[in-house]
């Protein structure tokens, strides 16, 4: 048993561990996202809302973020979400290519940030989504997998020596049967 979790933990690592070290890395850059702007830009604020009746038609919000010269954000068709932001008075619209946030004060339509969402690029490396869509729902599975075998592996070959240390020293000091007596 040993040696077979030996030869699996040193193979399932070898195969897997170029995929664990992207998933790790972005997954540290998603972690951090908030606090460096070239990952994910700084939420802004616009005027303060009281009721729902201040927010702006979405129309006038597309209006401003269409007009704000980003050409993947020309059409309806470009746009990945709309996000809005009532404690801070904004909408947060993303584009679905190029990776662009504009944020438009909700209130107003003035456009008050014109950004990259690099967060957004890493989190589709983070998923292998960026490779290929269809690697999220399989090779990603298989790579979790691979950390279960891995730490499962790697238990056995942590515990199994001291396991083995325990038996030895207890029969030398008379803790349990004596081998010679068996």
């Amino acid at each position: 048993m040993f040696r077979f979790s030996r030869s699996l933990h040193k193979w399932v690592g070898v195969i897997s561990c170029l995929f664990m070290i992207l998933v790790a890395g972005t997954g540290l850059l998603l972690a951090w996202k908030k606090k460096f702007e070239w990952i994910q830009p700084p939420t802004q604020k616009g005027a303060k809302l009281e009721s729902p009746a201040q927010v702006l038609p979405v129309e006038k919000i597309a209006d401003s973020v269409f007009g704000a010269g980003i050409p993947e954000l020309k059409s309806l068709k470009d746009v990945d979400r709309f996000e809005l932001h009532a404690s801070k008075g904004i909408f947060k619209v993303t584009s679905k290519e190029g990776f662009h946030e504009v944020q438009v004060d909700a209130s107003t339509g003035d456009v008050l940030s014109k950004a990259k969402r690099n967060d957004q690029l890493f989190e589709n490396i983070h998923d292998l989504s960026f490779f290929n869509p269809a690697l999220r729902e399989t090779l990603l599975p298989l790579v979790a997998l691979s950390l279960i075998v891995l730490g499962c592996s790697g238990l056995v070959l942590f515990v199994t020596p001291l396991y083995r240390r325990w038996q030895f020293n207890r029969g030398k000091t008379g803790g349990g049967r004596n081998p010679k007596e068996a």
